[in-house]
C-alpha cells in the first residue's frame, strides 16, 4: 500500500471519529465483513461505529463490542417510498457521521449517504457511483474470495485488517437459556450434529434422501443426536429429509431468533450444511463446520474459520455455475454419502 492510499484515510486516532459502515443484505456476506468491524475499531479505538443493514442480518451485528449502532433501511420494506426514503435521510443527517464506507454496491444507499452529508464517502468505483463517491477504490481482481472483496475495500483506504476471522457474539442470557434447554439431548447422546439441509436457492442443496441416510448412519453408527436447524422457509425440506429417517432426530427449524440458532450451533460438535449462511455462522463460533458445494465455488464463499472442511466435487461444470434451468443438479449429485459420512466421522473423532 502507497502513501497515497494511507493518507484517504488517515490514521489519527480521533476521539469524535463517526463512521457509519453500509453492510449486505445476506447472513453470510455480512459475517463476512466483521473483521473490518475491529479493525477500525483498532484504528479509531474512540470512535462511534454504526452499520446500515437489513433487519434480518441485524443480530450479526448486535452485541458486537466494535459497533455502536445498529441502523435498519430496508428498501422493499419500511423505507419503500419515497417519503420514507426521505425520512431516513434526514434520521442519518442528524448522525452527523464523518465517513462512509460501502460495502453495498447500492446506488439508493450511496446517494443516501451523500444525502444525508456524510463528507467522506469511500466505495468501490462504478460509472453509477462515480460522481457520488469522494475515495474511489479501484475494483480488485475477479475471482477473489467474498470476504477479500468486501476487507480489501477497508485496505484500500488505510485501515488494516490484521485479523480476518468473522465473528458473531451472543449474549450469555440466550447461550445459558439455550444450553440447558439442550442437555436432555446432550445426555442422551454422544454427540450433537446440527444438519442445514437448505440453502437460498434449490441447485445448492444436498439431495434430501442423501440427507435422510447420513443422518441415519450418524445415529446408528457414531451414537449421535441429530438437530435439524433453519428458517420457517426451511421447514418443508426439513420434514422431508425426517420423513425418509429410520432413525430419531429433532428439529429447531423456525423455531429460533439467529441468536437462539447461534447458541444451538455453540452447544453441537459438528455442522453440516450446504453453501449456505447458517455454514457461515457455525463456522465464525468456532464450531467445527462441514460445507457441501456444488455449483458454487469454494474459493469465492467457502465459509471462513479454524475449523471447516469443504467437500465439492468436480463434474465437468463451469463453476461457479448459476444455471437456474439446470435439470439435474449434478454437481450436488456426485457428493456421496459415504465421502460425507467419513469426513464427519474423522472431524468427529479429532475434535479436541
Amino acid at each position: 500500500m502507497d502513501k497515497k492510499e494511507l493518507n484517504r484515510f488517515p490514521q489519527n486516532k480521533s476521539k469524535d471519529k463517526r463512521i457509519l459502515v453500509v453492510g449486505v443484505n445476506w447472513l453470510g456476506d455480512s459475517i463476512m465483513t466483521t473483521p473490518a468491524f475491529k479493525a477500525l475499531k483498532h484504528v479509531y479505538p474512540e470512535s462511534y461505529i454504526a452499520v446500515m443493514t437489513v433487519s434480518r442480518v441485524k443480530e450479526v451485528f448486535e452485541d458486537n463490542p466494535c459497533v455502536d449502532e445498529v441502523i435498519i433501511f430496508d428498501e422493499k420494506t419500511s423505507h419503500k417510498s419515497i417519503k420514507e426514503k426521505i425520512k431516513f435521510i434526514k434520521f442519518l443527517k442528524e448522525k452527523k457521521f464523518q465517513k462512509a464506507f460501502l460495502i453495498h454496491r447500492s446506488f439508493t444507499r450511496a446517494l443516501i449517504c451523500r444525502l444525508a452529508a456524510i463528507p467522506s464517502r469511500a466505495g468501490y468505483q462504478r460509472l453509477k457511483n462515480y460522481f457520488i463517491l469522494t475515495d474511489k477504490v479501484g475494483l480488485p481482481k475477479e475471482g477473489l474470495h467474498r470476504q477479500d472483496y468486501y476487507l480489501n475495500l477497508f485496505k484500500k483506504s488505510g485501515i488494516a485488517v490484521e485479523n480476518s476471522l468473522p465473528e458473531f457474539f451472543i449474549p450469555p442470557g440466550v447461550l445459558d437459556r439455550v444450553s440447558r434447554a439442550l442437555e436432555f439431548l446432550k445426555k442422551d447422546h454422544s454427540c450433537l450434529v446440527g444438519v442445514n439441509p437448505s440453502a437460498n436457492w434449490e441447485l445448492k442443496r444436498w439431495p434430501p434422501e442423501y440427507f435422510s441416510v447420513l443422518c441415519d448412519r450418524l445415529v446408528k453408527g457414531m451414537g449421535a443426536g441429530v438437530v435439524f436447524v433453519g428458517g420457517e422457509s426451511d421447514e418443508k425440506i426439513t420434514r422431508e429429509v425426517i420423513g425418509r429417517m429410520r432413525e430419531p432426530a429433532y428439529s429447531l427449524c423456525g423455531k429460533t431468533t439467529l441468536k437462539e440458532l447461534a447458541a444451538v450451533i455453540k452447544n453441537i460438535s459438528l455442522f453440516i450444511s450446504n453453501d449456505s449462511g447458517p455454514a457461515h455462522l457455525s463456522a465464525a463460533l468456532g464450531v467445527s463446520t462441514l460445507a457441501l458445494f456444488g455449483p458454487t465455488s469454494p474459493k469465492i464463499t467457502s465459509p471462513r474459520g479454524r475449523r471447516v472442511r469443504v467437500i465439492k466435487n468436480d463434474c465437468g461444470c463451469k463453476v461457479p455455475c448459476y444455471d437456474l434451468n439446470c435439470k439435474n443438479n449434478i454437481c450436488m449429485q456426485k457428493i456421496t454419502v459415504e465421502e460425507v459420512y467419513l469426513e464427519a466421522k474423522n472431524m468427529l473423532d479429532n475434535l479436541v
